[in-house]
């Protein structure tokens, strides 16, 4: 290995597993809240606040990736598939927010069950 290697920045790449890591911990949760309704409840509404916080923080960035990603994809591509700002702004200023919100009252409703 060179020295020179050292000082050359790697393109760090994309989390793959976010989307997967999010679903089974939604679904690992609420089997959890099947049993015990505090933890599956404490457990979601974590899961929702984290992951609404990343989409919102990284939102910029997602965006890009998708618009640059339709441009080279295969197949169909229709209007309700393609990058559209309406649907962009529809996600983050409601969606997301609302999910937040959603994960919020999960840990409140876990608080008052406890």
């Amino acid at each position: 290995m060179l020295i020179s290697n050292l000082f050359v920045r790697q393109k760090t790449p994309a989390p793959r597993f976010a989307p997967v890591l999010f679903l089974a911990l939604l679904i690992l949760f609420a089997i959890i809240g099947q049993t015990r309704p505090a933890i599956g409840l404490a457990g979601l509404g974590t899961t929702a606040i984290i992951t609404a916080v990343l989409v919102e923080v990284n939102r910029k960035r997602i965006w890009e990736t998708y618009r640059k990603n339709y441009r080279r994809q295969k197949g169909f591509k229709g209007a309700l598939t393609g990058p559209n700002r309406i649907y962009y702004s529809i996600n983050v200023r409601i969606l997301w927010p609302f999910i937040l919100f959603l994960g919020v009252v999960c840990l409140w409703a876990a608080y008052s069950l406890s």
